[in-house]
């Protein structure tokens, strides 16, 4: 169940930068150019005798491409995706471009095994052209955004401001600036991730996250709030957004109040803290 669990929390991620019109058209660029290089310079496939089409080919999938990225997915409200989406648009963007380049090139045959045969023969060879650089410059962006994200995050820093009812938690920049400040009631649940935290809050009853070059110590030193506890060694949580929780072996799996998806555990060490915490409400 652990690893099931674990391949589904990884097809759920999300890829927001997918969503920017030129992210988008860099995408489907470099893929364009690699094909045209991959097909002139190596001429894979024994393609020498069909190369005069190639162009015909790369057109047909930066087309298909365009369509899908700026029309079908608009329409059919594919925005904020995540990887098991971007699998799905990959795979009907591959089946289309193959299905154009054979209609449009592929050789005559009397039957139908004949014809789909041909067929799986240009998917196969489709797939292996477009995937890679598809993907290649998909874990391009990503990597690009995490850096961008986390240095953003170098410059901010936790302070818990008090205000006059004590539940105000502050995130301040350079110069003191402050970047997000949230009532300790909107805070949902920390993870630590290597030098940083993922803060996740409400926002107009909508899920955000805030990335914060901070440790975990740091944090419980400067949060004076009796709800928000340390349950783990990489988490925080604020005891009024539990919506379930059970025993495990080891401790217990918490659920947050509007991420379902996410199993938040309770360790051994913590176990008493949470119990009291809880027990409270």
């Amino acid at each position: 169940m652990g690893k099931k669990n674990n391949i589904i929390k990884a097809l759920c991620q999300p890829l927001p930068f997918l969503d920017s019109s030129i992210n988008k058209l860099q995408l489907i660029g470099f893929t364009s150019i690699y094909t045209i290089f991959f097909l002139f310079v190596f001429v894979p496939f024994n393609l020498n005798d069909w190369k005069e089409n190639s162009l015909g080919y790369i057109t047909i999938g930066a087309i298909v491409l365009l369509c899908s990225q700026f029309i079908v997915r608009p329409i059919f409200g594919f925005k904020n995706l995540k990887i098991y989406s971007l699998l799905l648009i990959f795979a009907l963007e591959l089946l289309l471009i193959t299905f154009i380049i054979y209609l449009i090139y592929g050789p005559s045959f009397p039957t139908f095994s004949a014809k789909f045969n041909e067929y799986l023969v240009t998917l196969k060879h489709t797939s292996l052209t477009l995937s890679i650089p598809y993907f290649i410059f998909i874990w391009y962006l990503n990597l690009r955004h995490k850096m961008s994200f986390y240095k953003e995050a170098e410059n901010n820093k936790i302070q818990a401001l008090l205000s006059p009812s004590n539940e105000l938690l502050t995130i301040t920049g350079e110069n003191n600036k402050t970047i997000l400040a949230i009532k300790y009631h909107q805070l949902l649940y920390v993870k630590s991730a290597g030098n940083y935290l993922e803060l996740f809050y409400l926002k107009n009853d909508k899920i955000a996250k805030e990335l914060v070059r901070a440790s975990l110590k740091e944090l419980e030193a400067n949060i004076n709030y009796s709800n928000v506890i340390r349950v783990h060694r990489s988490y925080m949580i604020n005891t009024q957004h539990i919506s379930s929780y059970k025993k495990t072996r080891k401790g217990y799996a918490i659920l947050i109040d509007s991420i379902p998806d996410t199993i938040i555990p309770v360790s051994y060490g913590f176990k008493s803290v949470f119990e009291t915490a809880v027990h409270k409400k």
